[in-house]
């Protein structure tokens, strides 16, 4: 359904349809609307107010969409990590002062047009017609009135109006396509004189009981106890509420019911096997002599002129199996292979099948018994049947202890004992917490931000509902705090000494790395130069691309040379640069070539236009963006925010 829309709709209009159609909101999180001060304005752009309810709204469906688009879990942390609510904040100002200035302009959507947009969306329609009860009750299920959203499609329209209106004043000429391909396919003639870390490190001494002595006096704020604090907390999650839901004996009857169908559906078969083994680089010939043996095989058993389980023995190329006569037991569905189960499901007690292809091979099959599961009794299956069942209700009565947990906390934020007995939950108590890290629940980054804020840390009230992950929530108070502290020598010599000798690896590996380049730039030949030191390598230069790996060229030390200017005349541009596993390369630049356009085929030549076309675009409607806020009185309140 959401492919159709994205064929349908591009733009602006595509991700607020998407979002208004996705998955529906109590699934994705709480944090919107729980708590109070949702009215709170948290920025004004010309005059007119974005709420902290429209926020939380806007930031959700936008969430949602990326859960919803990405191939992998979006956690709770993933999203606070890249921004995600200030940047749709930053989205709705542009929006705002989009729609302000498109008013100023004078234009309009025609009713025929939002009709038109919405009729056309295939989840508004049913066998390929409009259904105005299906568009309603969507919209209703989203808590959004047909009004709201056709003002939404009207917006949005008028947003494609004015972004095809930029996007269409840009264009490309041929000597901009030309400049693109001599930056893109240029290269350059690289060496590097590599310094080895383990081999510098090796040469260095150790450092006496003095020298680390004085070094801790002088860096003694880097070996401190960081500032802590141990923190009282309720943390809410499906499995934690399972163990308090109640099962009548109804709801566990019915569930056994449905599970005796689902047994009486399963049919246990037994079978075995003849296998001819075929190599995955087999060619057809062999391919088709396999079978053809196997066929032939078929024949003698079904005319009976030699049973299964002999042909088994003698022929088969399974060793586990074939002194049992081929015999597999019981088989599963994914034991061996889909060719392989759907040639079982297929056959009868007693028949064989035609030869099976599959990755091991050509396997001849015969299922030898077919009965149906045998269901257990209900006193058997009984405790697994209600665990299935308080995970359920779990899950479905989530949200609602979550709402409960945010509203008793913020109501009474002196005390969480009232906020653990209004969910059924216990208080519990975290180890010490750090602002960079943590066990338990301190792991989380929220949690650790909220531990350290100003609510919970110097106003000492309970904090927020934090949403740690998808159905996993926590609302934390101050327990125990201690202030940062130095730590006795004795205590963190080890650390002392190892950083201590770190530092002297790198400023040692500088050290050589500046003495080779000066050496460089004073005339010495690397190749020489590097002849009798076993610290060092010398890469000779060679032509290379942007992102070449070939050889040994470490990667960071080529892309040091496609950042650096030539130095022009014969004599090389040079620069240090540190490489992946610690070591230092003297990066030496002697020769840049441009890429050739007039190697270009046609579509390659249309491709590359395109896509300069579509970045001139894109700064285009940037700098439109920009240009409006500068001229807008725009203000967001931070605090608010947070």
């Amino acid at each position: 359904m959401l492919m159709d829309i994205r064929e349908k709709i591009r733009g602006w209009l595509a991700y607020v349809i998407v979002g208004l159609i996705s998955i529906p909101f109590a699934l994705w999180g709480v944090g919107e609307y729980l708590g109070g001060g949702k009215d709170q304005v948290v920025a004004e752009v010309a005059g007119e107010s974005i709420t902290a309810r429209e926020l939380d709204q806007a930031f959700s469906e936008r969430r949602r969409q990326l859960i919803a688009q990405s191939e992998q879990q979006i956690t709770a942390e993933m999203i606070q990590a890249m921004g995600l609510k200030r940047q749709v904040l930053e989205q709705m100002i542009n929006e705002r002062l989009l729609v302000g200035f498109i008013r100023e302009q004078g234009y309009v959507v025609p009713d025929g047009l939002v009709a038109a947009t919405v009729r056309g969306i295939p989840a508004f329609q049913t066998d390929g017609r409009f259904d105005r009860q299906a568009y309603e009750r969507r919209l209703s299920q989203q808590g959004i009135s047909v009004e709201q959203f056709e003002n939404d499609v009207r917006r949005d329209l008028l947003f494609n109006t004015l972004d095809n209106a930029l996007v269409g004043s840009a264009f490309v000429t041929d000597p901009e396509v030309r400049q693109l391909v001599a930056l893109r396919d240029q290269s350059r003639q690289v060496g590097v004189v590599r310094v080895d870390r383990e081999t510098v490190a090796a040469n260095l001494p150790q450092a006496d009981e003095a020298t680390l002595q004085a070094y801790y006096d002088e860096n003694v704020e880097a070996f401190q106890r960081p500032e802590q604090v141990k923190l009282a907390y309720v943390e809410i999650s499906p499995e934690r509420l399972a163990a308090s839901q109640e099962v009548s004996d109804a709801a566990l009857q019915g569930a056994y019911d449905e599970y005796k169908q689902r047994q009486a559906d399963e049919t246990v078969r037994r079978a075995r096997h003849i296998l001819l083994q075929l190599p995955a680089d087999a060619d057809a010939a062999k391919v088709d002599a396999a079978r053809e043996r196997l066929e032939s095989a078929r024949e003698s058993i079904v005319s009976g002129e030699a049973s299964f389980a002999e042909t088994a023995e003698t022929l088969s190329d399974d060793s586990s199996t074939s002194e049992q006569g081929g015999d597999l037991g019981q088989v599963n569905e994914g034991d061996i292979a889909e060719a392989f189960d759907r040639a079982v499901a297929s056959l009868e007690e007693g028949e064989l099948s035609e030869p099976v292809r599959t990755r091991f091979g050509w396997h001849l099959v015969q299922v030898y018994d077919v009965q149906q599961a045998k269901v257990p009794p209900l006193n058997e299956v009984r405790e697994d049947l209600l665990e299935t069942l308080r995970q359920d209700a779990a899950e479905r009565a989530y949200y609602d202890a979550a709402e409960t947990l945010a509203s008793v906390s913020y109501e009474q934020p002196d005390s969480l004992v009232p906020t653990a007995e209004a969910v059924g939950l216990p208080v519990e108590q975290s180890d010490w917490i750090s602002r960079g890290e943590g066990d338990g629940i301190g792991q989380y980054p929220a949690v650790r931000e909220a531990a350290f804020g100003e609510a919970v840390l110097d106003e000492r009230f309970n904090s927020q509902l934090i949403e740690i992950d998808t159905n996993h929530a926590v609302v934390v108070r101050l327990e125990t705090h201690r202030d940062a502290q130095p730590l006795p020598f004795e205590q963190v010599r080890e650390q002392v000494a190892e950083q201590y000798r770190q530092q002297a690896i790198a400023q040692a590996l500088t050290e050589r790395a500046t003495s080779i380049r000066g050496a460089i730039e004073q005339g010495d030949d690397p190749a020489e130069m590097v002849a009798s030191e076993a610290a060092v390598e010398w890469i000779a230069p060679q032509w290379y691309q942007r992102g070449d790996v070939r050889g040994a060229m470490p990667r960071q030390a080529l892309t040091t040379a496609f950042a650096m200017t030539p130095a022009g005349g014969d004599r090389p541009s040079i620069r240090i640069a540190s490489l992946a596993d610690g070591d230092r390369g003297v990066v030496l630049l002697s020769g840049v070539r441009a890429g050739e356009p007039a190697k270009l085929d046609a579509e390659t030549r249309r491709q590359l236009a395109a896509q300069l076309e579509n970045n001139q675009a894109n700064r285009l409607i940037d700098a439109f963006v920009r240009s409006l806020r500068e001229q807008a009185d725009v203000s967001i309140r931070e605090k608010a925010l947070d």
